[in-house]
């Protein structure tokens, strides 16, 4: 048999055949994902063997290598294809899963990928931030640092305008002129 290469990394492509789409069932699903022009499938499997001695996918658990099995199905939509290293009739190890949805055959990311996936997402917020609160931050050798808002130049400009037209209740005077102190600092 011919080396596969594992490492190539089919999950940014996606392959469909739409003659198959609407008669798709779990009776032929695995013939639908083996044609040619399916990137996912390999052509050296047992499955091929198989095939080209029109025997049953019994006889799949009696041979050693690569194997394609129907792992699930939810008909209409979705089917789940395992690809898989057979090492004797008991055991096996899984190498890849494929999914199906809608006639449209995916390559399921494996855990690594997920896990990686989601840790570049979560740094890449917490970089956007830092970035963000980084940008309020100032610093002047004479006063230290402190935090400056854009939007709290706007409400210190709207304090100071209202106090310049005189506008004078006992509320205002008390209580927002203390804050308009406050903010104008």
């Amino acid at each position: 048999m011919a080396s596969v290469d594992f490492r190539e990394n089919l999950l940014g492509i996606s392959w469909v055949d739409s003659g198959w789409v609407p008669i798709l069932n779990p009776g032929n699903v695995l013939d639908y994902f083996s044609e040619r022009s399916n990137p996912f499938y390999d052509r050296t499997c047992n499955n091929e063997v198989v095939k080209m001695q029109r025997l049953t996918l019994e006889h799949l658990n009696q041979m050693v290598g690569v194997e394609y099995i129907l792992l699930h199905a939810q008909e209409p939509i979705l089917y789940i294809i395992r690809k898989q290293q057979r090492q004797s009739p008991n055991q096996v190890i899984p190498l890849a899963d494929y999914y199906i949805i809608a006639g449209v055959v995916y390559q399921a990311p494996d855990l690594g990928t997920v896990i990686s996936s989601r840790a570049l997402s979560a740094v890449h917020g917490i970089q956007s931030a830092f970035d963000e609160a980084m940008s309020y931050c100032r610093y002047h050798p004479s006063k230290g640092y402190w935090w400056h808002f854009k939007d709290q130049e706007e409400r210190v400009t709207i304090f100071k305008t209202i106090i310049e037209h005189g506008i004078k209740s006992l509320f205002f005077t008390g209580q927002c002129c203390s804050l308009c102190r406050g903010l104008a600092v």
